[in-house]
């Protein structure tokens, strides 16, 4: 859940992505299956950073991207399972097929359909994600860092925004990677 900055500043370096999320998930994942669901989220943020937003965002498309990334069997079938819940699936198959736990292989799934789900809507995309119940906070956070990549800030609830504890600050740090990212 803390692994957006690292889809944000290697957007552009997929390999690289796959490193730095593997070695900064360390900290607090020992097991493979939470290393490779750190470096789904943040390429999942970097697919989003980099999409065309002059056209609808296509789901199948960005699957299809989140699948070839993906090196671990079990996020391949809740991959592959994301692409055929998007077509209509009540949230009890959701919460079935992807999971809302804390483990990485249910929950990273999970916050990638809530975004896809609601591409258009970093709010929807939030308050869905929470109506799944489980491991709310780390699931809404992650549908949240995909959904803001893809939106832009502008997305956010000004309400949000504005009772964001120490918002100025994390505002800071995000113009400030960006610009490192950019020059």
């Amino acid at each position: 859940m803390r692994v957006a900055p690292v889809g944000l500043m290697y957007h552009d370096d997929i390999d690289r992505l796959r490193e730095v999320a593997h070695v900064s998930s360390q900290i607090t994942h020992a097991h493979d299956l939470g290393k490779e669901g750190a470096a789904l989220q943040a390429y999942s943020v970097a697919v989003a950073t980099a999409a065309d937003r002059s056209t609808p965002l296509d789901a199948g498309v960005f699957v299809a991207r989140l699948r070839r990334f993906v090196q671990h069997e079990v996020f391949r079938e809740r991959v592959d399972s994301i692409g055929r819940l998007l077509e209509g699936a009540e949230k009890r198959r959701v919460i079935e097929e992807l999971g809302h736990g804390i483990e990485a292989f249910n929950s990273v799934p999970a916050a990638i359909f809530c975004f896809l789900s609601h591409p258009g809507s970093f709010e929807e995309a939030i308050v869905y994600a929470i109506s799944l119940g489980g491991d709310t906070d780390t699931i809404a956070a992650m549908a949240g860092a995909i959904s803001g990549a893809y939106l832009g800030i502008e997305a956010i609830p000004g309400d949000w925004q504005r009772r964001l504890e120490n918002g100025d600050y994390i505002r800071a740090l995000g113009e400030d990677l960006w610009q490192l990212k950019c020059g």
